[in-house]
């Protein structure tokens, strides 16, 4: 069976269309459904107009105040993340990329006693926190600074443009410094920062939440960007009796938020569009139905379909001492015309609230490789579309947005969530102007009349 990666070739990102018939699923290219009508069959390589776009991406959460557990109703909150550091990426056109991480607490519903009964100079306090993302130097340690925040910072739902005001000096100790390779850092917080918080500390529950505002957290000179796990965050607060018993307590995360900026930007390898995570940078597609060959299908059966977005592994630059994760999912919004089918209609999250955007279910296999939307969403988009024309309305969607999402994308087979995509700083490339393996396109298989 031929490789559902290999599509046919496009030069000059025209339309290809295959007039051998097809009698085998196998034929039709890229994965697509089985199931052909009668008749013979051919499949048509259509290619979208495609331009760049910036959005700036979510990556604030806020967690339950209850132990920071996520909400019943997002558990996949478990798996956020929030970001610090720096990264040249040597892929062209990315830039360097700055990541500030903020982070809160929960309060607790007690404190041991020995921890409400000690002095302060008895007390030390740190940060622990789980990596779960290197993009960048894998080599070599990282120093790192902690801020406190000066005033309560609304990170739920936060895009990586905003920032909240920190105080000037650091508070953390002198010199503090972490392994991005290690699974579990911590970061020690002054003597004095304990001094001047100990009756904050020692509150519980909400009374904690309203006077502790947060951190801000940085990595000055850094060579990477480290990713550090929202749901196991935690402040730990720990003193060491006369009998050398150890007592700790652990604040847990309750909300985090990841500030991104990105410098020297310039132009990505010829032949090819760059998609960036955490700057927003990804790709807005359209078809246009009215011209050819979309134009000339007119009442044709379509069998098949597909939109297929691919992500040229091969043409990232890299070093051996240099990591760069490859991005778990994408995310495909497709902006909804006026009077169109409603986004259930084609098995597809609502995004927006006035249903004028619909989040598109991808096929989590398909990640890294590409962005893949499967002949169950793709042919009925397609098919009321080219309707939809013939009647002189506008097709369903005028606009398809992709973004890279960093998380595994809704199964066909699921009903369509809209899940926020982790913050990213990863670069794709997808190939254009007839660079292997193709550029976007919609994989149609009709049957002519």
């Amino acid at each position: 069976m031929r490789s559902s990666w290999l599509p046919a070739l496009l030069v000059g990102g025209a339309l290809l269309v295959s007039l051998t018939a097809c009698s085998d699923s196998s034929d039709v290219g890229l994965g697509v459904g089985s199931g052909l009508q009668g008749g013979n069959p051919s499949t048509l390589d259509v290619t979208p107009d495609v331009r760049d776009t910036t959005v700036a991406p979510i990556t604030g959460i806020r967690r339950d105040s209850a132990q920071g557990r996520p909400p019943a109703q997002s558990q996949n909150q478990s798996a956020w993340r929030f970001l610090v550091g720096s990264v040249d990426d040597p892929t062209p056109g990315t830039g360097e990329v700055t990541a500030n991480g903020y982070l809160d607490f929960a309060g607790r519903d007690d404190l041991p006693e020995d921890l409400q009964n000690a002095s302060p100079d008895a007390l030390t306090a740190e940060l622990r926190l789980t990596t779960d993302y290197l993009h960048g130097s894998s080599s070599g340690t990282m120093d790192v600074e902690v801020y406190d925040l000066t005033s309560e910072a609304d990170m739920d739902s936060a895009r990586a443009t905003a920032s909240f005001d920190a105080a000037p000096s650091p508070v953390s100790v002198n010199g503090a410094q972490i392994n991005p390779s290690d699974s579990l850092v911590t970061i020690q917080l002054k003597a004095s920062w304990i001094t001047g918080n100990i009756g904050t500390l020692l509150r519980t529950g909400s009374d904690f939440e309203e006077a502790f505002s947060g951190f801000k957290i940085v990595a000055p000179n850094s060579e990477a960007v480290v990713g550090f796990s929202s749901s196991t965050a935690a402040l730990r607060l720990r003193t060491v009796s006369s009998s050398n018993d150890t007592t700790t307590a652990d604040y847990p995360s309750l909300k985090t938020f990841t500030h991104i900026e990105r410098t020297g930007a310039g132009d990505p390898p010829p032949g090819y569009r760059l998609m960036q995570g955490g700057v927003g940078k990804g790709l807005a597609m359209e078809w246009a139905f009215r011209d050819s060959p979309l134009d000339t299908l007119e009442s044709a059966p379509l069998n098949q379909a597909n939109i297929f977005v691919p992500n040229d592994t091969s043409a990232l630059e890299t070093s051996s001492d240099f990591e760069r994760p490859q991005p778990q999912g994408y995310r495909i919004i497709a902006t909804r015309s006026s009077g169109a089918p409603s986004c259930s209609a084609f098995r597809s999250a609502v995004l927006s609230v006035a249903n004028e955007a619909c989040v598109l279910p991808l096929d989590p296999d398909a990640a890294p490789r590409a962005a893949l939307v499967q002949d169950n969403v793709a042919r009925p988009t397609f098919q009321q579309s080219l309707q939809r024309v013939r009647d002189d309305q506008s097709p369903v969607f005028t606009t398809f947005r992709v973004h890279i999402a960093d998380r595994e994308s809704t199964d066909i087979n699921e009903a369509a969530t809209f899940r926020p995509g982790l913050p990213t700083t990863l670069p794709v490339l997808v190939p254009v102007d007839g660079t292997e393996p193709g550029p976007p396109r919609a994989t149609l298989t009709v049957t002519p009349l």
